[in-house]
């Protein structure tokens, strides 16, 4: 082997040491947070367009009963109307459900779309749908909501917070698709109810003392200096940066006060509701207002089978589903104003898809992809507006009808991003952001 082979070869061993060296730093305190960095840099410019400049999306995982939520239908037969009264709403003209009265106070604020419809009844298949604007398909998966914001909004957030935040847990289909696995959700993992909450892969281990972390970042520096003479490459650099960065963010104090709730007043706390979606809506608060651009909250408080209510639907909604999510948007419209942000940012809470108008044997409603509800609010959108409407019976829609296609269309309108950008997959196959579906036009 002459001089040049060996000088080659020990850049490649030295590399490749200090690449591992780097993952001892980063690995114990969570892998993948400098694919969370990497975002950043690679983001294109933000497009033009709506007001909206975050989105929290609440999601109703397992499918809320439209007809027991938004939609209800007082003047069908009782096995359809099922148990709940239609209450009158601060918009004249439109009734929700009894139980959600904090909400029926809020209408103003909101806008509801009554006319969702989508062939997919199958959990995993809906969600896709809903959470992408297209049907699954067995050739390719598509990028969920949040992950494609993440890519083509505007990323000059403070600080180095992660772009795109599930709290606990992402939804089934959140995720990146096509795109890189650094488009994925970043999970909070931890239940910010809880009174020991801490997020599990920004908070070192006890016994790995910031003073150990600096000694082994200076490891990293000293083989560095090592290979002053390597030819750098954009791999290499990128890479380095990226490290950095997640290390800074690691010991960031920003980012742990970013998560503390804590830090707010124990009133505001117990107005959002001391339940796991109360606090994961006032998390989603703290993350937007210092600029995260997308926090996706998912309902798992709920239960294990969170909105599918497929046995006793009207006692599981009134006891342990419907308080909390009442108490916990109207809190979150409530903070989001009074801080002069709700015109910024874009709230959805919609699950994939509605419950069927026939009551069950056991007390419960099934899958019904024909109809389910969303609601809507701030991001500069139309409010106090009902979109679209079902038929008497709640099973299909009458009057315009929305698919998931449109509905996505809209949300990324409202974030300022066109609905006909082109994203390309893995073999450069240019892929629209959604399907042909234009967005509701009424809304803006």
């Amino acid at each position: 082997m002459n001089h040049r082979e060996n000088d080659h070869q020990r850049i490649r061993e030295t590399v490749t040491r200090r690449g591992l060296l780097r993952a001892g730093v980063l690995a114990p305190l969570g892998l993948g947070l400098a694919d969370w960095l990497r975002i950043r840099a690679l983001a294109s410019t933000p497009q033009q367009g709506g007001r909206a400049t975050a989105c929290i999306l609440i999601w109703l995982g397992g499918g809320a009963s439209h007809i027991d939520t938004f939609d209800p239908k007082p003047d069908s037969p009782s096995e359809v109307r099922g148990e709940f009264s239609a209450i009158a709403t601060a918009t004249p003209g439109v009734s929700i459900s009894e139980v959600l009265p904090n909400l029926a106070r809020r209408t103003p604020q909101l806008a509801i779309i009554r006319s969702l419809t989508s062939p997919e009844s199958d959990h995993d298949r809906a969600a896709h749908h809903v959470l992408t604007g297209y049907r699954p398909s067995p050739a390719l998966i598509y990028p969920s909501l949040g992950s494609a914001v993440t890519k083509l909004g505007d990323s000059s957030y403070l600080g180095t917070l992660p772009p795109h935040v599930a709290i606990p847990q992402p939804p089934a289909f959140a995720s990146s698709g096509f795109l890189t696995p650094a488009y994925d959700p970043f999970a909070v993992d931890g239940d910010p109810n809880s009174p020991g909450f801490r997020v599990r892969n920004l908070t070192p281990p006890d016994r790995l003392t910031l003073n150990r972390l600096e000694r082994r970042r200076g490891m990293i520096t000293e083989i560095d200096a090592f290979t002053h003479n390597a030819p750098p490459t954009p791999l290499t650099q990128s890479r380095d940066r990226f490290a950095d960065r997640a290390f800074e963010l690691l010991t960031s104090d920003q980012a742990a006060r970013a998560f503390s709730l804590s830090a707010e007043t124990v009133s505001l706390r117990e107005s959002y509701g001391r339940t796991t979606l109360g606090q994961s809506c006032l998390l989603a608060r703290r993350l937007v207002e210092r600029g995260v651009p997308f926090v996706t909250v998912n309902d798992i408080g709920a239960g294990p089978l969170g909105w599918d209510t497929h046995q006793q639907n009207f006692a599981t909604l009134r006891d342990r589903l419907a308080p909390p999510l009442d108490q916990a948007i109207s809190a979150l419209l409530d903070d989001l104003d009074s801080r002069g942000i709700l015109d910024t940012t874009l709230v959805a809470v919609m699950g994939e898809f509605g419950r069927t108008p026939r009551i069950n044997a056991n007390a419960g409603r099934d899958h019904h992809g024909r109809a389910s509800s969303v609601l809507l609010a701030g991001g500069g959108l139309r409010s106090g507006v009902v979109i679209g409407a079902t038929d008497p019976r709640a099973d299909a829609p009458i009057d315009r009808p929305v698919t998931p296609g449109a509905l996505a269309a809209t949300l990324y309108t409202a974030l300022g991003i066109d609905p006909t950008t082109r994203l390309l997959t893995t073999d450069n196959q240019p892929i629209r952001l959604v399907d042909v579906d234009p967005p509701i036009t009424e809304l803006f």
